[in-house]
């Protein structure tokens, strides 16, 4: 909102008389296009967080980017192209968490807690190069 007569203690009250309420539109393809791009960053975070020796942050970001790539999977082929693009980078995404759960269910009471995270960074650099990310 854009007021002249500013509250600086931004209180819950209506908007003064003079405020204007500034809006804007995102289409769906942009939509869509953004919580794809989201996946990547909590792809990130997973892996980020098993650094931080934070072992229950990783499946619950599983779970929530399966929710996500069920989502798209409704949509398949029928939206833009670029949103079927951005499918197939969100199921790297889902593979790279996946992975790391599964690591650290299966291999997590082998691996000391201080060497999880340069076992995960050197996995995620191998599975990049395999793509011909990096």
């Amino acid at each position: 909102m854009n007021t002249e007569n500013s509250d600086p203690k931004g209180s819950a009250e209506a908007p003064p008389s003079g405020a204007r309420v500034l809006t804007f539109q995102v289409t769906p393809a942009d939509y869509l296009l953004g919580v794809a791009d989201l996946t990547g960053e909590l792809m990130r975070l997973c892996i980020g967080s098993v650094g931080n020796g934070d072992i229950d942050t990783p499946f619950q970001l599983s779970q929530f980017l399966r929710q996500i790539h069920d989502g798209f999977s409704y949509i398949g082929n029928t939206g833009p192209y670029e949103v079927s693009k951005k499918l197939h980078t969100l199921r790297q995404s889902l593979g790279k968490v996946e992975d790391a759960c599964y690591t650290l269910r299966v291999r997590g009471s082998e691996i000391p807690k201080h060497m999880l995270a340069d076992v995960f960074c050197s996995r995620t650099t191998h599975m990049d190069t395999e793509e011909g990310v990096v």
